[in-house]
């Protein structure tokens, strides 16, 4: 089978994981900076919004499996970023929450990754960077 660039780049799920290679690369370097992973600042920045959230339902939020979370959650909670609503138990709700400390590294970290988003660093104009953003929020929530 011979292939042009041109067939290679008509595949959009090919460009999109090209593309969030990149976005990973440089989105890794910012959190490592702060000591943090990328699901960790997926914890921290959903946990800042203020809603309530279980191991459960923070896991589906940040897009990885539920029995990955509890050693991220575990580590959270000893740096003291974050607490359990009480003690854990199964079938049992146990929201979680930002402590004073995971609120400062989210400061922390934020002007960095507001930086790596702007429109000029990804070579779009605000209107497409809006617009892609859309679409891959519709990407994401397809499998909800």
């Amino acid at each position: 089978m011979d292939l042009t660039e041109g067939d290679i780049d008509a595949l959009v799920t090919w460009s999109l994981i090209r593309a969030a290679h990149r976005a990973q690369r440089e989105l890794t370097a910012v959190f490592a900076e702060h000591g943090l992973s990328p699901v960790q600042f997926g914890v921290l920045s959903h946990l800042a919004t203020g809603a309530q959230f279980t191991q459960a339902q923070l896991a589906r939020a940040v897009l990885v499996r539920p029995q990955s979370m509890s050693g991220v959650l575990d580590g959270m909670v000893g740096r003291g970023l974050i607490t359990r609503g009480s003690e854990r138990s199964k079938g049992r709700r146990n929201p979680l929450a930002l402590t004073g400390a995971g609120r400062e590294l989210l400061a922390a970290v934020w002007p960095a990754v507001r930086e790596a988003n702007r429109p000029e660093r990804l070579g779009m104009s605000a209107a497409e960077v809006a617009a892609l953003n859309g679409v891959l929020l519709r990407m994401v929530d397809a499998d909800s």
